[in-house]
């Protein structure tokens, strides 16, 4: 599934969705990362590889490249989160 924002790709498993961003090739991990936090979400890893956050029912992966890794396998959720990732928390970029 794409947008005109990202692409919204099932990962193989069908246990996770990639969220790949059009117009973002890098981001600074602890500025996104102090966005999402103050959401709620709780950050359970932080390396210069990708910082990984734990949700309600929704654990989620970030990357430097701006790229998010959702841990779901429901399609609804994933479309949401990946929308918000892009209009939300990649709204600097």
């Amino acid at each position: 599934m794409s947008s005109e924002d990202y692409l919204l790709e099932m990962c193989s498993g069908r246990a996770a969705w990639t969220v790949v961003p059009d117009k973002v090739n890098e981001i600074d991990l602890q500025a996104v990362s102090a966005i999402i936090e103050n959401e709620g979400w709780s950050c359970t890893l932080r390396n210069r590889l990708c910082y990984t956050f734990a949700g309600e029912d929704v654990n989620i992966t970030l990357y430097p490249s701006g790229k998010l890794l959702i841990k779901t396998d429901n399609r609804e959720i994933a479309s949401q989160i990946a929308q918000h990732h892009v209009q939300v928390w990649l709204s600097e970029y």
